[in-house]
């Protein structure tokens, strides 16, 4: 071997041996060792995508994402014209949500290679996040045209078709792509997330165990898995799987704090911190849990989104609750510890609410200011005489799949026709057009109450929601809020709910009736009934 070479390879070997240090240090979440080492591997060979790739980990995980979109930024910048790294750059963006980055490095690739059929896939599925689904089908079908058995191809168009609702056409994709290999774990798992909306969740089951045959240790099945046995009434056995979900990034956020995860240890003279986790709905939801652990524990210290601080202290006032700050993750930065058990909140329920006949016949109800009430039933006054019904009929959030579930408001004519009612918008989006048109079109009123943001304004939300005689809404924040107060409430949703248990309704909140709304309902037929059923409850 030439000295020239024999430089060259030991230059190599101590390339490889920092790339290793790097990782160690890594693993050990000795985050700015690494970052040390993965930077004095990168100045020697900056295509190295190991240490690229573990680099923008320690950043991420040091909660730098700034500086790791940077550096995956100038990476591709100089990434030259080598396809096979530039491919690898963009997987690397796509795997920490730089998405308009991998888009970019995928488009440049597929000018280059047109016919790239991982590339075209890979694209497509980012195409499909950023809701451009035709271009996603069409890349798909295209891959499909190039690699007619593949599986993995077929598995794909199916989970963007499942977004679409173009049911049929995603199972017949599913089932081609297990056709010509079963052995993938991801289809089997996709497909049980469409029997899941199907209502089919006894074969979402089946799905799932396939899946997890195939892939032990996939944690989004085992979620998933976790969720269809809370749908099928598999209560305990659904509960001993809900900590998957944060495992696969489904529930967040994810705070692990190794050795102090609460597991159902006796409390006595213990403090235990319970952080929320999800949006508002979810937080309301698990908080009814948090009367019997009061009642367990020493101390309770209560963890939330800022907006339902005050409505909490009023509610729990010998527990500590505070907003979320981040203070303390458990992520390498645990900050001051000051207590001796920590969970999320649907870990607590996971505890005190094993069987659906763990759940009380009523739930302690939130406790709203006493002066916004006030200010509510003034304004609630000055309409006239007559029951106030409260009603929401949307979400934030709708996207193909979800806007099943949602309604319009025009489809409820029969609620304003209801003799001597006050329609009262709980509606937290900008519902000025379509209330307009109701006024306009039929001459009905929403009334909305002056100078109140039921987005922001969360004490304000619940003193009016505390206030009506009922309330009708989907699945979304105002009927949750209903739920906690205690208020008698119609709720329409998807059959087969996780968190309905298996049951017809929704055990968390006993003053909530329950409807089911699927894809093959007739909503304006079914704000009908529920209308009717409101009238008969306002009579008696």
């Amino acid at each position: 071997m030439s000295t020239m070479m024999k430089r060259r390879a030991g230059g190599d070997s101590e390339i490889e041996k920092k790339f290793a240090q790097g990782q160690r240090l890594q693993a050990r979440e000795r985050y700015d060792d690494a970052e040390s080492r993965y930077r004095k591997v990168l100045a020697v060979n900056p295509a190295h995508i190991g240490a690229l790739t573990g680099l923008t980990q320690c950043l991420i995980a040091a909660r730098r994402e700034g500086d790791a979109i940077s550096v995956l930024d100038r990476a591709a910048k100089d990434a030259g014209e080598d396809l096979r790294y530039i491919f690898d750059l963009a997987g690397l963006c796509a795997s920490v949500k730089h998405t308009a980055r991998a888009r970019s490095l995928y488009e440049r690739l597929l000018e280059r290679d047109p016919d790239n059929v991982a590339a075209l896939l890979n694209l497509g599925n980012i195409l499909d996040e950023d809701q451009e689904t035709q271009r996603a089908v069409d890349l798909m079908s295209r891959a499909i045209e190039l690699q007619p058995m593949s599986a993995r191809a077929y598995g794909m168009l199916g989970k963007v078709l499942t977004g679409t609702r173009l049911y049929d056409d995603a199972m017949a994709c599913y089932r081609r792509s297990i056709e010509i290999n079963p052995g993938i774990s991801q289809t089997w798992t996709n497909l049980a997330a469409l029997l899941e909306i199907l209502g089919r969740h006894h074969e979402a089951l089946d799905a799932l165990q396939r899946s997890l045959s195939i892939d032990p240790d996939c944690d989004a099945a085992r979620w998933n898995l976790a969720r269809s046995l809370l749908s099928t009434g598999h209560t305990e056995e659904g509960w001993d799987m809900y900590g998957f979900g944060f495992a696969c990034g489904q529930r967040q956020p994810y705070r692990p704090f190794p050795g102090l995860i609460w597991e159902g240890q006796d409390l006595t003279d213990k403090t235990i911190m319970v952080w929320r986790e999800q949006g508002l709905g979810d937080d309301l939801l698990f908080s009814t849990c948090y009367t019997d652990l009061i009642a367990r524990a020493g101390h309770v210290i209560i963890e939330t989104d800022w907006r339902l601080v005050p409505l909490y202290q009023r509610t729990w006032p010998t527990a500590t609750v505070r907003a979320e700050e981040w203070k303390s993750t458990g992520l390498g930065n645990y900050g001051e510890v000051d207590f001796d058990y920590t969970a999320p909140a649907g870990l607590v329920a996971a505890q005190l609410r094993r069987r659906v006949s763990d759940f009380p016949p009523a739930v302690s109800p939130l406790r709203p200011d006493p002066a916004r009430v006030a200010e509510c039933r003034d304004w609630l006054a000055s309409l006239g005489p007559g029951p106030k019904v409260g009603i929401s009929w949307t979400s934030k959030k709708v996207d193909d799949v979800r806007a099943v579930y949602y309604t319009r408001l025009a489809d409820w004519k029969a609620l304003f026709a209801i003799e001597g009612v006050k329609v009262v918008n709980l509606q937290y989006t900008n519902v000025d057009e379509e209330a307009d048109a109701l006024q306009r079109e039929h001459g009905l009123t929403l009334h909305r109450m002056p100078g109140l943001d039921l987005f922001q304004d969360l004490e304000g939300a619940a003193a009016l929601s505390a206030c009506m005689d009922t309330i009708v809404g989907p699945s979304s924040f105002p009927v949750t809020v209903a739920g906690a107060l205690g208020i008698p409430s119609f709720h329409y949703t998807a059959p087969h709910g996780w968190t309905k248990l298996g049951t017809d309704h929704l055990p968390w909140f006993p003053s909530i009736r329950c409807y089911s709304i699927s894809p093959s309902t007739d909503k304006a037929k079914l704000a009908d009934e529920i209308s009717g059923d409101v009238a008969r409850f306002l009579l008696g």
